[in-house]
């Protein structure tokens, strides 16, 4: 009889974890097993603290960080100091943006250390046509990858796929493209085929979607032309690991409520892949 007890208790023990595990499963994994984070561009508004307090408020472990929150620095004591607030508040810097680069090699290693001691391995950049040289150097050197970043029909210079694949064709695959989805409509080009075509060297991702003729109008996720969808079954084929960062540029009164919107489409559109 007692062993028949403890024989069932531990039956219902499994039991219950089995049925508790793909509740914890699906927690975790509720964005497709990208690492779906915020481009903090979109809380432009708020101070570093107040950043790090809104990720965590909306579930998200990942941030990509820009000048106004965490500005490049060789300061010892204010880097610990970010990483100690970016751990209190379990949010993981993964990449930092948009950064220009030039041939200035002091200024770029000064970066590069920047990135070393921050633990990010991604620059989502605006590099000058005179960097590659040295950038192709240290990215060996310091294992930091640069992302080309695209700004759309104003950009003359990587604004198009195929000015980003001539920029980056004779260059090792650690210098590659951040793909900014809403950039990409607004040149009326298609954001799967950008993804599709630069494979490997995608190291980097803007989710922003856009409407309108020209794509002048800037929409929550899933509500413009953007196949949300789409997006992350090409980046699950091109073994995309970098931060899949939402960045919403529209600023108002319903920004929050607005960013959430966004991050359920992705969580919708993930329980389809």
């Amino acid at each position: 009889m007692s062993m028949s007890r403890r024989g069932f208790l531990r039956g219902a023990a499994a039991g219950a974890a089995a049925c508790a595990l793909p509740l914890r499963l699906d927690a975790e994994d509720a964005y497709g097993g990208f690492k779906m984070g915020l481009q903090t561009y979109t809380l432009r508004d708020f101070n570093f603290d107040q950043t790090l307090g809104h990720l965590k408020d909306l579930g998200l472990k990942y941030g990509q960080f820009f000048s106004k929150q965490l500005p490049i620095t060789d300061d010892k004591a204010k880097i610990d100091e970010a990483k100690e607030k970016m751990k209190a508040a379990g949010v993981q810097i993964l990449s930092w943006g948009v950064q220009g680069f030039t041939r200035n090699v002091d200024n770029t290693k000064k970066a590069f250390e920047f990135a070393k001691a921050m633990g990010f391995a991604v620059y989502s950049a605006n590099p000058s046509a005179d960097s590659f040289e040295s950038l192709a150097t240290l990215t060996k050197e310091y294992g930091i990858k640069i992302a080309i970043h695209n700004h759309g029909p104003e950009d003359k210079t990587y604004g198009h796929l195929e000015l980003v694949q001539k920029a980056v064709e004779k260059w090792p695959v650690e210098i590659g493209s951040c793909v900014d989805t809403g950039h990409v409509l607004r040149i009326g080009e298609d954001p799967i085929q950008w993804i599709k075509a630069l494979g490997p060297r995608v190291h980097d991702v803007h989710l922003k979607d856009f409407s309108g003729p020209k794509g002048e109008d800037e929409k929550v996720l899933g509500q413009g032309k953007l196949d949300v969808l789409g997006v992350l079954k090409a980046l699950r084929e091109a073994k995309f690991s970098g931060i899949l960062a939402l960045e919403y540029e529209k600023n108002g009164p319903k920004l929050m409520d607005d960013v959430k919107e966004c991050l359920a489409a992705v969580r919708e559109a993930a329980q389809k892949l």
